[in-house]
């Protein structure tokens, strides 16, 4: 054996190594389950993969969280503390609307980016209508509600104003993101800041009201004009988008589809080859469902921005009518990557197409039109999410105000509907009409506070 130099080991000895801190078996066992989150989906993911991974039993893990759920929510509350945190940092740096718009597009989109597992396990969860997950974007819209509160007209609802701008980045973060793994922002913080500034109208002139939306086609009974066959096709994927709808994709059979459809289970496999073609199926009739909603409504119009302003309308009718399907698009996502992809793509890109057309017509603002495209998608989604699907009350639809908030933000954007809110107010200072929207709520709770009431 070779003795050391005394030298060398003196110097071994004085040599400071960096000493790793020990994670706590909570700390270890989110860290596990963010991982197995990302990889197999929350759903698909045990309390047994979670504890294997750790390297320990399930009782022990049971001795930390009392459920997978309770994991899931430590997982999320790192994303939300994070999230929120940098969101109103750097808003509040911000001078200015312009500014301030900038800052809550580069925070969100670079936060994304950074933290992809998180936001991917975290997106995973909004369809569920997790009440964490509710609260979550109550938090970052009255973030943004105190940040924008004396920049916007009074007549808009501050909630309106936070989810409309979350809706309009939501589809850019989630498919540029997480789907494409592009991480440059400017370009895309650019035109979202134009969008949510200027809205879509170029030519200035295009009206704030709804438009009046066409009767809508009868729908043809399951039964009529059909073959036997092709009719217990239609009573299968009418029950899988109920049972999915209410019970999630995981956790629904084959043998409670076969029952609400009135046929033997062994009868769905001659019509589908698996649960998952049944829930494929069901997603290329939902977004065939949907386009022809949309286009029915739309048929005839030749101006662009009434266009969307009546597809705006029609997709918030059709949620209303179809929240069950809705559901399941959006839980298809985490079911199968592909599938999910393909249902905003199949939308997206002649989407795409139309409004650039639009942009070179000069009736739709120039700029970038997937990303016009993804914007206005990602409104009507949260029209949807939050007043249909997190909804629970049966017959949920989107409130009127609402949506005549987003068709005028949409148009117009918050500078065009700052200028029309002023003029309005003018007019109608001259005619005596009382202040309505936010100054008239506030005026009302603060007489509550002042009275205790």
């Amino acid at each position: 054996m070779i003795a050391a130099h005394p030298q060398e080991t003196r110097a071994a000895r004085d040599r400071k190594v960096p000493v790793l801190p020990m994670l706590s078996t909570s700390e270890r066992i989110v860290g596990s389950a963010l991982s197995l989150f990302f990889t197999h989906g929350y759903s698909q993911t045990s309390v047994a993969m979670i504890a294997r991974d750790v390297g320990i039993s399930n009782s022990a893990f049971y001795r930390h969280f009392r459920s997978k759920e309770e994991v899931l929510f430590a997982v999320l509350e790192t994303f939300s503390e994070d999230f929120t945190g940098a969101l109103s940092a750097g808003m509040a740096r911000a001078a200015g609307l312009e500014a301030k718009l900038r800052a809550f597009y580069s925070t969100i989109l670079e936060v994304v980016g950074r933290d992809t597992h998180l936001y991917r396990v975290f997106t995973e969860t909004e369809f569920n209508g997790y009440a964490f997950v509710r609260d979550f974007y109550s938090r970052v819209v009255a973030i943004v509600g105190d940040q924008l509160q004396e920049l916007v007209p009074a007549e808009f609802d501050l909630d309106d104003i936070g989810y409309y701008l979350l809706g309009s980045v939501y589809l850019v973060a989630v498919k540029k993101t997480l789907w494409e793994n592009l991480f440059t922002v400017d370009g895309f913080c650019a035109q979202l800041v134009d969008f949510a500034l200027h809205g879509i109208d170029a030519r200035g002139d295009s009206p704030e009201d709804l438009v009046s939306l066409p009767e809508a086609a009868p729908v043809r009974e399951p039964g009529v004009g059909l073959s036997k066959g092709e009719r217990t096709q239609k009573n299968l994927l009418t029950a899988a988008e109920h049972i999915f709808g209410k019970q999630g994709y995981w956790n629904a059979d084959i043998y409670s589809i076969a029952r609400t459809a009135g046929v033997a289970p062994g009868t769905t496999y001659l019509y589908f080859e698996s649960k998952l073609e049944l829930l494929s199926r069901l997603v290329v009739e939902v977004n065939e469902g949907l386009r022809r909603h949309t286009a029915q409504a739309a048929r005839g119009l030749t101006d662009r921005r009434i266009v969307e302003v009546v597809a705006l309308e029609s997709f918030c009718s059709y949620i209303r009518e179809h929240g069950d399907s809705y559901r399941v698009v959006r839980e298809a996502e985490f079911v199968d990557k592909d599938l999910g992809r393909w249902y905003y793509t199949r939308l997206s890109e002649p989407y795409a197409i139309a409004l650039e057309r639009a942009m070179v017509a000069g009736d739709i603002r120039p700029g970038n039109p997937e990303i016009t495209a993804l914007a206005l998608m990602g409104v009507g989604h949260w029209l949807g999410l939050r007043w249909v699907l997190w909804s629970d009350h049966p017959d949920a639809e989107v409130a009127p105000a609402a949506l005549t908030s987003s068709v005028r933000l949409v148009l117009h954007g918050i500078e065009g509907a700052t200028r029309r809110a002023a003029l309005k107010a003018d007019n109608d200072h001259g005619k005596g009409v009382k202040p309505t929207g936010r100054s008239r709520r506030e005026n009302t709770a603060h007489g509550v506070a002042a009275s205790g009431g």
